[in-house]
């Protein structure tokens, strides 16, 4: 039972990093698709983080710069961009529907040996008050 306690602990952790890429992803996806229709010159307040936020206007959005990981961005066109993003959005939400069905299934067995070791349990008990 502690090897799958142990197994339901780390899909829960993976798919916590799931959600959190599926969220970045889905939140990239929306970006991209808003500022297609935002046009060149338009000014716009930029978040830098922890709630801060520069002014900036509107360039072209021909080209988009993604990353691809391990720290290393690339230019692409933003066709391929927002290709890009929805390939990957969709490799992570099956990522995370096969976590969940794993997970479901640990679950659904630590469910069914807990409760044969309560039996167990119960019934030693049972045996040893009646033999006292």
């Amino acid at each position: 039972m502690r090897m799958m306690e142990g197994s339901s602990n780390t899909l829960q952790q993976r798919l916590q990093q799931v959600l959190g890429a599926v969220s970045e992803l889905r939140l990239a996806q929306q970006s991209l698709g808003d500022l297609k229709k935002v046009e060149s010159g338009t000014k716009l307040l930029v978040p830098v983080g922890g709630g801060a936020f520069i002014n900036a206007e509107m360039g072209g959005i021909d080209n988009v710069v993604v990353g691809i990981g391990a720290g290393v961005s690339i230019e692409m066109q933003y066709e391929d961009a927002v290709k890009d993003v929805n390939d990957r959005l969709a490799e992570m939400e099956k990522a995370q529907a096969s976590i969940e069905e794993q997970l479901g299934q640990i679950l659904a067995q630590l469910e069914t040996h807990q409760g044969m070791a309560e039996r167990l349990s119960a019934e030693i008990q049972n045996a040893v008050q009646g033999s006292i």
